[in-house]
């Protein structure tokens, strides 16, 4: 039986593709706000007034429903674990940086000054927790469209073809 030309089952299995295609929630609704939140803050950017200006929603979006999937397809032990690690990220905010009130909820410019305070943190911990949700969220969010080309990529995807130019008259090595 074969499902939208990836081939068969076995087929998909053998290439490692069965294990995305299951269903699966890694982040509970709560956890996903919280991811939210957060690559809101670490992917924002300034606008021509030089104010804080969230990135669109698609974008985080991709990212949270990355971490998400790859959540979803680890282990119950790894999902747990990481809903701590959520709940650490929005609970610390009096901790580091003096600011009561969960991160989530924080406005845009504390929750960003935090994300800072943790990633200059001289405690390696407080340095990791937020490196485990900005790695994966935000390889997600610079894959495809604006957020790509700024990264130096030529494409429109990183599924997309390259196109090299011809080796014209002359051309060669």
């Amino acid at each position: 039986m074969q499902e939208d030309g990836g081939g068969s089952a076995p087929e998909r299995a053998a290439r490692g593709l069965e294990r995305w295609e299951r269903a699966g929630r890694g982040l509970s609704p709560w956890a996903r706000r919280v991811a939210w939140a957060a690559a809101e803050a670490m992917l924002c950017d300034e606008d021509e007034r030089g104010e804080l200006a969230p990135p669109g929603a698609e974008v985080c979006e991709r990212a949270v429903a990355a971490l998400d999937l790859a959540l979803g397809q680890g282990s119950p032990e790894t999902r747990r674990s990481f809903a701590l690690l959520a709940a650490c990220l929005d609970l610390l905010p009096p901790f580091v940086i003096g600011a009561f009130g969960r991160m989530s909820r924080l406005s845009l410019g504390r929750r960003l000054a935090y994300l800072e305070a943790l990633e200059s943190s001289r405690s390696g911990l407080l340095a990791m927790l937020l490196l485990a949700f900005k790695v994966p969220m935000c390889i997600a969010a610079f894959e495809e469209g604006a957020e790509l080309a700024l990264t130096g990529f030529d494409r429109e995807s990183t599924a997309a073809r390259r196109r090299l130019p011809g080796l014209g008259a002359g051309g060669g090595a």
